[in-house]
Formats: structure tokens, C-alpha cells, sequence
């Protein structure tokens, strides 16, 4: 097994266009759809981004909202996914044609494990991210016994640290809602399961703002407020002016 310790890798890697593809494939798909039910409701707006053919696979009860599925390739079961309350767009991931902070909830289920720039990933969907929007992301757990194997099925794919995602995602800063391996067919640990889930939601400004030192960086005549205080405080209008 490799662990990646740097963002960006040498050679691009084949994102799997079905669950169906990898071992176990539909038991991972399973799980992470029933845990991310339970947050669905907290996701305030219409806008919902599936990143990755296999995020697009994950369904979601979402009614009355727009999902857009995005995929670098389109095959025929993304097409078969389609309603007339989701679309189907053809991108990279690291490449998103959306508008900036228009998109309320990001789903990147395993999507990082398949890619060649997760970083770049994270931050294109920070930039879509309305403030306070909500990132749903797996990945597979090094810890599982999957740290023996550099492919699943014809994939090769990368195994990250879960502390090395989020330490990213705080830099972006998210904030970590919740973390915690999912268990796969009524495994009794999770310790060692092949699943890791992270909730995520951005914020506006960094969780440890200082604010006096973000103040002081604020020159006095970009203050409007305070612009003209220290010249007017000290006038006096003398009667005799009258």
C-alpha cells in the first residue's frame, strides 16, 4: 500500500463509472447511503452537487431540489439516473462550470481516492460552496484491509490518512461536523472498516479569528465610520461665529 503524502500525484487515475465495478461496490454505496440520511435535513437551499460518478450513484431523498451530477465521462447508467429534478453534466471535477457560492450541499463520495489533484478538488468545491453549505465526502479507510491492495478491481487508487483530509478541509476552513468509519454488512467493529465518512460545512472566516489582529491590519482611512472621528471630535463652534 502508499499512502500519499503529497496533494497532487504523478499520473492521472480512472475514476470508476458505477459502484458496480468494485468489489463490494454495492455494500460501500449502501452504507454511505444510510449515513448520509440523517444530515439531509440540516441542507438549507435548492442547489445540490454530486461530484464523481460514483457521489451520482448515492441516492439521496432530496425532494423539491435541483442535483447536478457531474462526471468526467457519461456512461449509461449516469443517464439512467436522470429526473426532471437533476441534471447531467460532462466536467472535471477539478474543473467545476458552476457559479461561485451558488451550491448548498457537495457530495464527494470517494471521489478524492480516484483522483490525481484531491486538493484542487476541495478547493473548486469550496469556491461553489454557498456560506454554510454542506460537503458530504468518503473515502476508503488505510486502516481496513484494503492497505494490501493498490487496486480495486481494474482501479488503481490512492489511500489517504483521514487526519491528512481533514487538516486540508480546515485549511479550507470547514468545519468538521462529524467523522467515523462505516461498517459494512453488520460488521461488529469500525475500527477497521473500508469506509470513512466526513461531514463537513464551510464557514465564512477561519474557526480561530482573531479578531483585534485582523482589526489592526485595517488601515484608519479604509474605516468609514472612524474616518473623520479624530478631526471632528476636537472642534468647538464658539458662539461668536453665529
Amino acid at each position: 500500500m502508499i499512502i500519499n503524502w503529497h496533494a497532487k500525484a504523478k499520473h492521472p487515475f480512472t475514476s470508476p463509472t458505477s459502484w458496480q465495478q468494485l468489489p463490494q461496490g454495492e455494500a460501500y454505496c449502501n452504507a454511505l447511503h444510510h449515513a448520509f440520511a440523517p444530515w439531509l435535513s440540516k441542507i438549507l437551499g435548492y442547489q445540490i452537487v454530486k461530484i464523481g460518478a460514483l457521489s451520482a450513484e448515492i441516492q439521496t431523498d432530496l425532494p423539491m431540489r435541483h442535483q447536478v451530477l457531474i462526471s468526467e465521462k457519461i456512461s449509461q447508467n449516469l443517464t439512467a439516473l436522470l429526473s426532471p429534478n437533476k441534471s447531467l453534466i460532462q466536467a472535471k471535477p477539478t474543473e467545476l462550470p458552476l457559479i461561485q457560492q451558488e451550491i448548498n450541499a457537495c457530495f464527494l463520495a470517494n471521489t478524492l481516492n480516484f483522483s490525481q489533484d484531491p486538493h484542487q478538488i476541495l478547493r473548486e468545491t469550496h469556491r461553489v460552496l454557498a456560506d454554510d453549505g454542506w460537503l458530504f465526502l468518503s473515502l476508503f479507510n488505510p486502516l481496513s484491509p484494503l492497505i494490501f491492495q493498490q487496486k480495486l478491481g481494474n482501479y488503481p487508487f490512492r489511500q489517504y490518512p483521514t487526519w491528512r483530509i481533514i487538516d486540508w478541509l480546515e485549511l479550507l476552513h470547514f468545519e468538521i461536523m462529524e467523522r467515523k468509519n462505516l461498517s459494512i454488512k453488520h460488521q461488529h467493529s469500525t475500527l477497521f472498516s473500508p469506509l470513512t465518512l466526513i461531514v463537513a460545512q464551510k464557514r465564512t472566516y477561519p474557526l480561530t479569528l482573531n479578531t483585534e489582529k485582523v482589526r489592526s491590519k485595517i488601515p484608519t482611512f479604509l474605516q468609514p465610520s472612524e474616518a473623520f472621528q479624530e478631526d471632528i471630535s476636537p472642534c468647538r463652534i464658539s458662539p461668536d461665529s453665529k
